[in-house]
């Protein structure tokens, strides 16, 4: 499970003024002449940053930090920079500052790294040479499989050198790989490259939210390479698709389908057993938009709202995955087809929202571990939400999809019960490494319940920078608690993760 489209558009600020009084009227005064200084949450974050410039090891000016973006929220404000060098970029580093209702400054996140000297070239590649030296990097000569998505001129940062780059995004033409490269400007060696594309092993159903977990036992079920069961058809469940467009076809608000079944009824019925390919199809848009629609009953209306497109058996590889190029999710059909689990799609649906809310998320190895954690999180209290948080399958994410590879009762692809510790548990191994972050957030469903923990976490992403790590996010969910409920699960949330081995001050 990798990550996301690598570089933000500069965008003009969300119209956001927080009122900040200065100077109140005497009674009996007019309002107008009442002096009342205005700063919107830009000029906030920028004073806060030169106030603050030598413990960020920022310029004291902030020169070399270009303003991004703003996101309002009920709860507050999110002001996010880039960090750039002549006017380019310099690739992942980013600083963001979270701001209160009150226009208080809380929490600064930065990926700023100083540098001492620009590495000079004698020559410069160009475009072109560039894409040929990645598509060579990562073994796509064959340019009838492989293609350059983008490329872009920036910095990387070594040692204290910045040096001339270009980030160059190579993918497959039929989706399935996608890689960042980042190539030297003047030699045109390799400095770096990294997988984007969001995998999961394995494969899943989708009932409600799947077979295992609704019958609350795997006897007599089986995959059986795609065969309909009485047993399985037995957990299929009744529900309401919402906000189809009218066209006959998958496609609605939150969700395009798109699939070889082509799944079309013109009196929007669609009833299929799961021999019939269409079957993934109906499920992959039910809990995809429930999922979509859960978050905007908590208040969130600007997280991933929009219609997704996803390629519902679109490899037949034992995989799915996220593709921050093509903002897509692609399910695969090796083992038990992985739209058939509701656990698989809410992992993935969780790299897609964390892309939304932080683009190129996961840039550190803490930062991939917080992304599967995350996405193990949604899936896991998804499909508890669907049980009634029944004990079988608690914990415990893919019960369907892991039939196949695993021998534990109920099998599982991950649980969120492992005790592991940071940094003693650490593997170095993305979803393995996500089992502690997972067990953190999932503590907090158990102690908050499902709603609040969900809003803490969601909110506490905007504070985050794609380089984010552990400590980053445990302290941003903490601000997040300060944010939408004055800190009244402060003390919970630092035992929680203290006892992952992470700090929250």
């Amino acid at each position: 499970m990798a990550k996301r489209n690598f570089f933000i558009a500069t965008t003009t600020a969300i119209a956001l003024t927080l009122s900040i009084p200065i100077a109140f009227a005497e009674p009996g005064t007019s309002s107008d002449q009442s002096q009342v200084k205005t700063l919107d949450a830009k000029s906030i974050a920028d004073q806060y940053l030169k106030q603050n410039a030598d413990k960020y090891q920022l310029p004291s000016d902030l020169s070399g930090l270009k303003y991004v973006t703003t996101i309002d929220t009920p709860a507050g404000s999110y002001v996010r920079y880039q960090q750039e060098i002549q006017g380019a970029p310099v690739f992942t580093k980013q600083v963001t500052v979270t701001i209160d209702r009150t226009g208080t400054p809380l929490l600064a996140v930065s990926d700023y790294v100083p540098y001492s000297s620009i590495e000079q070239m004698k020559k410069k590649i160009s475009h072109s040479e560039a894409e040929a030296k990645a598509l060579s990097y990562i073994g796509g000569n064959d340019t009838s499989k492989w293609t350059p998505a983008s490329r872009q001129f920036g910095y990387v940062i070594e040692n204290g050198k910045a040096i001339p780059s270009y980030h160059v995004v190579v993918r497959t033409k039929t989706p399935k790989d996608e890689w960042d490269t980042y190539i030297h400007a003047g030699s045109g060696k390799l400095l770096k490259k990294k997988n984007r594309v969001q995998h999961v092993t394995g494969t899943g159903t989708v009932f409600n939210p799947n077979p295992v977990e609704s019958k609350g036992t795997t006897s007599g079920l089986s995959d059986n390479q795609d065969k309909d069961s009485a047993a399985l058809t037995s957990q299929l469940k009744s529900v309401i698709l919402q906000g189809l467009d009218g066209s006959g076809y998958l496609r609605g608000q939150y969700v395009t389908i798109s699939s070889k079944a082509k799944t079309y009824s013109a009196t929007n019925t669609f009833n299929y057993t799961r021999a019939n390919d269409s079957f993934e199809d109906v499920m992959a848009y039910y809990h995809i938009d429930s999922l979509q629609r859960y978050i905007q009953s908590l208040g969130f209306n600007n997280i991933n709202n929009r219609a997704i497109k996803v390629n519902v058996n679109g490899t037949t590889a034992d995989n799915s995955y996220y593709s921050p190029a093509t903002k897509s999710l692609t399910f695969g059909t090796g083992g038990v087809d992985d739209a058939e689990d509701a656990g698989i799609i809410a992992h993935e649906y969780g790299h897609s929202i964390q892309d939304n809310q932080v683009p190129d998320w996961g840039q550190s190895a803490e930062g991939g571990a917080m992304g599967e954690g995350f996405g193990d999180f949604l899936g896991a209290t998804y499909e508890d939400a669907m049980t009634g948080n029944d004990s079988y399958g608690k914990a415990c994410i893919g019960e369907w999809d892991a039939v196949s590879y695993s021998s534990t009762n109920p099998p599982c692809l991950r649980r969120l019960d492992t005790n592991k510790v940071y940094p003693r548990d650490w593997a170095g191994e993305v979803h393995d490494d996500g089992e502690i972050w997972s067990q953190g957030e999932y503590e907090m469903a158990k102690a908050f319940g499902r709603d609040v923990a969900t809003k803490l976490i969601l909110q506490s992403h905007w504070s985050l920078t794609p380089n984010a790590t552990f400590a980053d996010g445990a302290k941003a969910i903490k601000q997040a608690d300060v944010m939408l409920y004055n800190g009244a699960h402060a003390a919970q949330i630092d035992a929680i993760w203290a006892a992952r081995g992470i700090p929250t001050n």
